[in-house]
């Protein structure tokens, strides 16, 4: 077994995106949802042989230094609402995040709808109704046509 590397957060730069808890082999790192908040619970060390977590948070928010006991960190987040249903979409940090590293002529469709406001499932039912009257026509009732007899 490996000596326990000691997991740090520096809390003024997470952003909350899951990003970290989602490649953690373990399960050390932690996301809770609930009330429009969102919780990440980090443990206070880490036994694993990877750095997975820091490699993966883009903000560089995360260390392994040392080894012996730490304290585990738990940080809270408010969730932004879906612009168009208001379902719980994303910590505001990590919309922040994005708007800043993702070029501008990227973040809206060709019609200027911005896409970091809006929840995946508003996103995908958009697209089908543009989808679905892009090509409406093809499901019209073809024309009669009359042919000289």
């Amino acid at each position: 077994m490996n000596p326990a590397r000691r997991l740090s957060v520096v809390a003024a730069r997470c952003i909350g995106c899951r990003a970290c808890a989602t490649v953690c082999p373990a399960g050390l790192i932690v996301l809770t949802e609930a009330d429009r908040r969102r919780t990440v619970r980090f443990a206070a060390t880490c036994s694993e042989e990877c750095d997975r977590c820091a490699a993966a948070c883009p903000t560089g928010a995360i260390g392994l230094n040392g080894t012996g006991t730490g304290t585990e960190t738990v940080l809270e987040f408010t969730l932004v609402a879906c612009a168009q249903c208001g379902a719980p979409l994303a910590p505001a940090e990590m919309l922040a995040h994005l708007r800043a590293t993702i070029p501008d002529r990227m973040q809206t469709d060709a019609q200027g709808q911005e896409w970091l406001t809006l929840c995946p499932t508003c996103r995908q039912r958009l697209e089908a109704r543009r989808l679905g009257a892009g090509v409406a026509h093809l499901a019209a009732p073809a024309r009669q046509v009359a042919f000289p007899s």
